[in-house]
Protein backbone atom coordinates (compact mmCIF):
# COMPACT_ATOMS: atom_id res chain seq x y z
CA UNK A 1 0.00 0.00 0.00
CA UNK A 2 1.33 3.53 -0.55
CA UNK A 3 2.06 5.34 2.20
CA UNK A 4 -0.16 8.69 2.91
CA UNK A 5 2.07 11.74 1.56
CA UNK A 6 3.45 13.61 4.29
CA UNK A 7 2.78 17.47 2.78
CA UNK A 8 -0.55 17.55 3.38
CA UNK A 9 -2.77 16.46 6.64
CA UNK A 10 -4.49 13.21 6.06
CA UNK A 11 -8.61 13.95 6.07
CA UNK A 12 -10.36 12.54 8.90
CA UNK A 13 -11.29 9.35 8.88
CA UNK A 14 -14.90 10.33 10.98
CA UNK A 15 -15.39 13.25 8.00
CA UNK A 16 -14.97 10.41 5.35
CA UNK A 17 -17.67 8.23 6.91
CA UNK A 18 -19.85 11.33 7.13
CA UNK A 19 -19.45 11.86 3.32
CA UNK A 20 -20.07 8.05 2.99
CA UNK A 21 -23.63 8.67 4.87
CA UNK A 22 -24.21 11.44 2.64
CA UNK A 23 -23.51 9.69 -0.57
CA UNK A 24 -26.10 6.90 0.46
CA UNK A 25 -29.41 8.54 0.79
CA UNK A 26 -31.66 7.03 -1.47
CA UNK A 27 -32.76 3.73 -2.29
CA UNK A 28 -33.53 0.70 -0.07
CA UNK A 29 -30.33 -1.21 -0.67
CA UNK A 30 -26.43 -0.02 -1.08
CA UNK A 31 -24.00 -1.82 -3.25
CA UNK A 32 -20.14 -2.84 -1.68
CA UNK A 33 -19.03 -1.51 -5.44
CA UNK A 34 -21.02 2.00 -3.84
CA UNK A 35 -19.31 1.86 -0.89
CA UNK A 36 -15.67 1.51 -2.39
CA UNK A 37 -16.35 4.26 -4.74
CA UNK A 38 -16.30 6.65 -2.05
CA UNK A 39 -12.79 5.83 -0.83
CA UNK A 40 -11.14 5.52 -4.97
CA UNK A 41 -7.79 4.86 -4.81
CA UNK A 42 -6.93 6.09 -1.05
CA UNK A 43 -5.77 2.58 -0.06
CA UNK A 44 -6.56 -0.90 1.48
CA UNK A 45 -6.79 0.48 5.04
CA UNK A 46 -9.33 2.86 4.74
CA UNK A 47 -11.64 0.03 3.19
CA UNK A 48 -10.92 -2.26 5.53
CA UNK A 49 -10.89 -0.48 9.09
CA UNK A 50 -14.52 0.69 7.42
CA UNK A 51 -15.53 -2.66 6.84
CA UNK A 52 -14.13 -3.75 10.13
CA UNK A 53 -16.26 -0.91 11.93
CA UNK A 54 -19.15 -1.82 10.08
CA UNK A 55 -19.14 -5.28 11.23
CA UNK A 56 -18.25 -4.73 14.73
CA UNK A 57 -21.63 -2.28 14.75
CA UNK A 58 -23.84 -3.92 13.24
CA UNK A 59 -22.69 -7.80 13.84
CA UNK A 60 -26.39 -8.64 15.06
CA UNK A 61 -27.30 -8.78 10.90
CA UNK A 62 -26.89 -13.01 9.80
CA UNK A 63 -24.13 -13.39 7.84
CA UNK A 64 -22.90 -9.70 7.91
CA UNK A 65 -19.31 -10.96 8.89
CA UNK A 66 -19.24 -12.91 5.50
CA UNK A 67 -20.64 -10.04 3.24
CA UNK A 68 -17.61 -7.58 4.62
CA UNK A 69 -15.20 -10.47 5.91
CA UNK A 70 -14.74 -11.32 2.04
CA UNK A 71 -13.41 -7.92 0.82
CA UNK A 72 -11.42 -7.77 3.44
CA UNK A 73 -9.37 -11.48 3.11
CA UNK A 74 -8.97 -10.41 -0.65
CA UNK A 75 -7.99 -6.86 0.38
CA UNK A 76 -5.20 -8.31 2.86
CA UNK A 77 -4.06 -10.78 0.14
CA UNK A 78 -3.80 -7.99 -2.56
CA UNK A 79 -1.60 -6.18 0.57
CA UNK A 80 0.86 -9.11 1.16
CA UNK A 81 0.92 -9.75 -2.41
CA UNK A 82 2.45 -5.63 -2.83
CA UNK A 83 -0.53 -4.52 -4.81
CA UNK A 84 -1.01 -0.86 -4.65
CA UNK A 85 -4.95 0.08 -6.14
CA UNK A 86 -7.38 -2.57 -4.51
CA UNK A 87 -8.80 -4.92 -6.84
CA UNK A 88 -12.59 -6.67 -6.40
CA UNK A 89 -14.74 -9.56 -8.65
CA UNK A 90 -17.85 -8.02 -9.13
CA UNK A 91 -19.72 -11.28 -7.05
CA UNK A 92 -18.32 -8.82 -4.80
CA UNK A 93 -18.93 -5.41 -5.78
CA UNK A 94 -23.06 -6.53 -6.66
CA UNK A 95 -23.66 -7.87 -2.99
CA UNK A 96 -25.91 -5.41 -1.08
CA UNK A 97 -26.41 -3.83 2.07
CA UNK A 98 -29.75 -2.47 3.89
CA UNK A 99 -29.27 1.58 3.24
CA UNK A 100 -30.77 1.81 6.57
CA UNK A 101 -28.71 -0.73 8.37
CA UNK A 102 -25.30 1.30 6.76
CA UNK A 103 -26.38 4.38 8.03
CA UNK A 104 -26.59 3.30 11.68
CA UNK A 105 -24.00 1.67 11.86
CA UNK A 106 -22.02 4.63 10.60
CA UNK A 107 -23.84 6.48 13.19
CA UNK A 108 -22.19 3.99 15.57
CA UNK A 109 -18.95 4.48 13.99
CA UNK A 110 -18.70 8.37 13.58
CA UNK A 111 -19.48 8.37 17.07
CA UNK A 112 -16.61 6.17 18.26
CA UNK A 113 -13.96 7.50 15.73
CA UNK A 114 -14.26 11.03 16.72
CA UNK A 115 -13.72 9.74 20.43
CA UNK A 116 -10.75 7.71 19.39
CA UNK A 117 -9.60 10.50 16.90
CA UNK A 118 -8.31 12.85 20.28
CA UNK A 119 -5.67 10.29 20.64
CA UNK A 120 -4.11 9.46 17.43
CA UNK A 121 -1.10 10.99 16.49
CA UNK A 122 2.45 10.01 14.45
CA UNK A 123 4.83 7.90 16.61
CA UNK A 124 6.59 4.59 16.70
CA UNK A 125 7.37 6.03 13.09
CA UNK A 126 9.44 2.62 12.05
CA UNK A 127 6.07 0.60 12.58
CA UNK A 128 4.47 2.61 9.88
CA UNK A 129 7.47 2.50 7.54
CA UNK A 130 5.86 0.90 3.89
CA UNK A 131 8.78 -1.34 3.49
CA UNK A 132 6.22 -3.11 6.64
CA UNK A 133 3.28 -2.88 4.33
CA UNK A 134 3.19 -6.89 3.59
CA UNK A 135 4.20 -8.13 7.58
CA UNK A 136 1.30 -5.97 8.25
CA UNK A 137 -0.97 -7.32 5.28
CA UNK A 138 -0.26 -11.12 6.38
CA UNK A 139 -1.62 -10.09 9.83
CA UNK A 140 -4.74 -8.54 8.38
CA UNK A 141 -5.12 -11.12 6.50
CA UNK A 142 -5.47 -13.75 9.06
CA UNK A 143 -7.84 -11.59 10.77
CA UNK A 144 -9.90 -11.54 8.43
CA UNK A 145 -10.50 -14.99 7.23
CA UNK A 146 -11.37 -15.08 11.34
CA UNK A 147 -13.93 -12.29 10.35
CA UNK A 148 -15.29 -14.09 7.30
CA UNK A 149 -16.10 -17.44 9.55
CA UNK A 150 -19.55 -17.60 10.35
CA UNK A 151 -19.07 -17.94 14.39
CA UNK A 152 -21.52 -15.54 16.00
CA UNK A 153 -19.70 -12.78 18.34
CA UNK A 154 -16.22 -14.58 17.96
CA UNK A 155 -15.66 -12.30 15.00
CA UNK A 156 -15.77 -9.25 17.03
CA UNK A 157 -12.35 -9.14 18.21
CA UNK A 158 -11.00 -9.66 14.88
CA UNK A 159 -12.39 -6.95 13.84
CA UNK A 160 -11.18 -4.39 16.63
CA UNK A 161 -7.88 -5.89 15.30
CA UNK A 162 -8.48 -4.92 12.06
CA UNK A 163 -9.52 -1.49 13.13
CA UNK A 164 -6.48 -0.81 15.70
CA UNK A 165 -3.83 -1.66 12.54
CA UNK A 166 -5.78 0.47 9.71
CA UNK A 167 -5.77 3.19 11.53
CA UNK A 168 -2.35 2.60 12.62
CA UNK A 169 -0.95 2.37 9.48
CA UNK A 170 -3.38 5.93 7.98
CA UNK A 171 -2.47 8.12 10.42
CA UNK A 172 1.28 6.29 11.08
CA UNK A 173 0.42 5.48 15.19
CA UNK A 174 2.80 2.59 16.01
CA UNK A 175 0.50 2.43 19.04
CA UNK A 176 -2.21 1.50 17.10
CA UNK A 177 -0.22 -1.32 15.56
CA UNK A 178 1.16 -2.91 18.30
CA UNK A 179 -2.02 -2.65 19.73
CA UNK A 180 -3.36 -4.78 16.75
CA UNK A 181 -0.76 -7.49 16.75
CA UNK A 182 -2.04 -8.20 20.69
CA UNK A 183 -4.99 -8.13 19.49
CA UNK A 184 -4.19 -10.82 16.95
CA UNK A 185 -2.55 -12.95 19.12
CA UNK A 186 -5.57 -12.65 21.55
CA UNK A 187 -7.32 -13.86 18.62
CA UNK A 188 -5.47 -16.48 17.58
CA UNK A 189 -5.89 -17.78 21.71
CA UNK A 190 -9.76 -17.49 21.17
CA UNK A 191 -9.69 -19.78 18.33
CA UNK A 192 -7.46 -22.33 19.43
CA UNK A 193 -9.82 -22.66 21.89
CA UNK A 194 -12.71 -22.48 20.26
CA UNK A 195 -11.08 -25.51 18.61
CA UNK A 196 -10.10 -27.77 21.62
CA UNK A 197 -13.75 -27.24 22.84
CA UNK A 198 -15.20 -28.32 18.88
CA UNK A 199 -12.58 -31.31 19.11
CA UNK A 200 -14.09 -32.31 22.81
CA UNK A 201 -17.68 -31.88 21.47
CA UNK A 202 -17.09 -34.26 18.35
CA UNK A 203 -15.28 -36.82 20.79
CA UNK A 204 -12.37 -36.45 18.89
Amino acid sequence: MSPLPTSTKPERISDIMRRLMDGTTTGETVRVGQIMHVFGVRGFAFIILMLALLNIVIFMVPLISVLFGLPMVMLSAQMVLGLHVPIFPEFIRHQTIRRDLLVRGLEHAVVWMVKVERYIRPRFAPLSDPRLDRMHGTLALILAIMVTLPIPVFNIPPSIGLVLLAVGMLQRDGIFILASYATGAWCLMIFKSLGHIAHSLTGG
